[in-house]
């Protein structure tokens, strides 16, 4: 199994939405499609994928966090911090996803190619 499979572990904390009824949990169910990678088979090849979308998505949040630090304290509105965080972390996630699928899809032409 590979490791990045064990990231779809983190999809059973959206049932926490359902126990505090706070349904920003909820988000946490799209973790689920890290499962998906358990049945792929691991070359050096993926893991450089990985390892490239994993960089981009990291330089990413830096920045995105950066600039929603800044936009808290030019706006002088602490209460922004949980959301913009939040959609920093989702951004995040979302372009190490994106990156991921883009580099198999490459990978995927390439070998039809052949």
């Amino acid at each position: 199994m590979n490791m990045i499979a064990l990231m779809g572990l983190i999809g059973f904390l959206g049932f926490l939405g359902f126990y505090t009824g706070n349904f920003g949990y909820f988000g946490f169910f799209g973790f689920f499609v890290f499962f998906t990678y358990a049945l792929k088979k691991y070359d050096e090849l993926f893991d450089t994928y990985v390892k490239k979308a994993a960089t981009t998505a990291f330089f990413t949040s830096v920045v995105l966090f950066c600039a929603a630090l800044c936009a808290v304290v030019l706006l002088g509105d602490p209460a922004l911090i949980p959301t913009l965080f939040t959609l920093v972390f989702v951004f995040s996630v979302m372009v190490f996803i994106l990156r991921l699928i883009i580099y198999e899809m490459a990978e995927n032409v390439r070998s039809r190619e052949e």
